[in-house]
């Protein structure tokens, strides 16, 4: 139920978060770290308008009515890393975006 038009798969390592996000300590995210590190990766990205977003926890939050969870593993580098995984959508949340 994703948007075709946008293309939200995205990964970024611990050592990317430090040296782009210098404030946020990726072995200890807080709810707000999550939604700054995924509108990092989402902004990046052509065609990316943010229609709305919000916390939610220490893995999830939420951008343009999907809730979106940073996955921690190891990228093709061996390096750790986040991986963007979409957990699902929201009606109620759709219908009161910008």
């Amino acid at each position: 139920m994703l948007p075709e038009d946008f293309d939200y798969t995205a990964s970024i390592s611990f050592l990317d978060v430090r040296e782009s996000l210098p404030s946020i300590d990726p072995e200890n995210l807080s709810p707000q770290n999550v939604l700054d590190i995924l509108l990092h990766l989402f902004k990046q990205k052509p065609g990316f308008v943010d229609r709305g977003h919000e916390t939610n926890n220490k893995e999830t939050a939420w951008v343009n009515a999907f809730l979106f969870r940073l996955n921690p593993g190891i990228d093709a580098d061996g390096m750790e890393a986040f991986v963007v995984e979409v957990i699902g959508s929201s009606v109620d949340k759709m219908a009161n975006l910008h």
